[in-house]
């Protein structure tokens, strides 16, 4: 018992000194320190190092938002236009294809056949007519001269004329008078054969071109919804869609406020002053400028909204018709607002704050009411005025009432102007 004695009040010391060390690294460094120190050990090296920037004021106007529809300005869809077989396609799936392309071949024998008959049928009408207007011609040829025998039997007088004779020529000119209008009516009649047969040719070589089916437009075509083997009669089955994707439209809906804004910066600066920036489904930012295509002439009772379309080159294919894309519509504005850089600014719980720093170089929470991002800037509503500095590197180092130390100032980054 002796000798376990002097282990036992060691092990208890160790514990002591185990429980000591636990509980010292459950007290905070700084307030450790204070106990021990004071006041004067709380600033020794703990001024953080930052950047700051001027919150300032600048001519911006944050873009109208807007959901915008692609919309492509042709979209053709091919059926066909005569019945038969189809005996080949000529297209890839989903390629570009250019105005005029063969994309099907339809049976062309039967329309062959048709075009070859009335070829013939109109052949032998311009021959019969030929022949009527040369039989008119022999009709007139004998009408003159029978008419003029007439008359030298008129003028010769009653004695050296048998009144038989007289009375034979009458008859004659009476017979060819007869035969000419006959000639001109059959000619009348073979002229219209010929018009017929002619428009009949026409017919069949227009549904001999229907066998060959081409792209309306230039664009991209889709599935082909028919193959080689395939019967098709005209309106009956889609055959494929050509839609055109270079350029295209986007269409959105904007308010009767907006408009009338628009309207009057567009008077006062002219059109080209109204810019729009698209930002695609993925959040890239298009690259290119619309033009405006087309405005409404009249609200929608239900929305009160009015239709507006822009028109965008589409070389690159970002633009991909019925999708959907964010559009923001940049306008000059001279007002000008109070800003601070987007980096300035945290969240928490009660909201978004940023830290600004006092003349004494503190480093002081504020709790802001903050617009719009414009290229970077945030517009302050409420909470900071022009002139006040704020953090906006170092930012987890800094601990509210704390002193920074200002390792350099983003000059401008807050207050420059812009023109949009």
């Amino acid at each position: 018992m002796r000798v376990l004695k002097p282990i036992v009040i060691g092990v208890v010391l160790l514990a002591l000194v185990a429980v000591g060390w636990i509980v010292r690294g459950l007290v905070p460094y700084e307030q450790a320190a204070g106990s021990k120190s004071g006041p004067a050990m709380a600033g020794r090296g703990a001024a953080p190092q930052v950047v700051t920037a001027t919150v300032g004021e600048a001519s911006l106007k944050p873009p109208s938002k807007y959901v915008g529809h692609v919309e492509a300005i042709q979209d053709a869809e091919l059926y066909a236009q005569v019945s038969g077989t189809i005996k080949k396609v000529h297209f890839k799936e989903g390629a570009m294809v250019n105005q005029g392309d063969l994309l099907y071949t339809i049976d062309p024998d039967r329309y062959s056949a048709k075009v070859e008959l009335y070829e013939a049928t109109l052949s032998q009408a311009k021959a019969s007519l030929n022949a009527a207007k040369a039989n008119l011609e022999s009709v007139e040829a004998q009408l003159t001269y029978a008419e003029q025998y007439l008359k030298r039997l008129s003028n010769a007088g009653a004695r050296s004329v048998v009144q038989a004779d007289v009375d034979k020529a009458k008859s004659a000119v009476r017979q060819y008078k007869a035969a000419q209008q006959e000639a001109k009516a059959k000619i009348e009649q073979l002229k219209a054969q010929v018009k017929q047969s002619e428009a009949d040719l026409k017919v069949a070589r227009i549904d001999l071109d229907y066998t060959q089916v081409r792209s309306p437009i230039t664009g991209r075509i889709g599935k082909a919804e028919v193959t080689a083997g395939d019967y098709v009669s005209p309106g009956a089955v889609m055959m494929a869609r050509v839609v055109q994707v270079d350029p295209v439209r986007v269409r959105f809906a904007i308010s009767d406020r907006d408009y009338l804004d628009l309207l009057k910066i567009s008077k006062r600066e002219g059109i080209e002053a109204i810019k729009a920036r698209l930002v695609l489904p993925n959040g890239d930012a298009f690259k290119g400028e619309g033009a405006l295509d087309f405005v409404g002439n009249r609200m929608n009772l239900n929305t009160g909204t009015i239709v507006i379309r822009l028109r965008y080159d589409n070389s690159g294919g970002e633009l991909v018709p019925n999708s959907y894309v964010k559009v923001f519509m940049e306008t000059p504005e001279t007002e000008r607002s109070v800003v601070l850089p987007q980096e300035a600014v945290m969240t928490d719980q009660k909201g978004e704050y940023v830290f600004v720093v006092t003349d004494k170089g503190v480093a002081q929470q504020r709790y802001v009411k903050l617009g719009d991002s414009v290229d970077g800037k945030r517009i302050v509503i409420s909470g900071l005025k022009a002139g006040e500095t704020v953090v906006v590197q170092g930012l987890q180092r800094v601990r509210p009432g704390q002193p920074v130390k200002t390792a350099g100032n983003a000059a401008g980054a807050a207050g420059e102007d812009r023109q949009s």
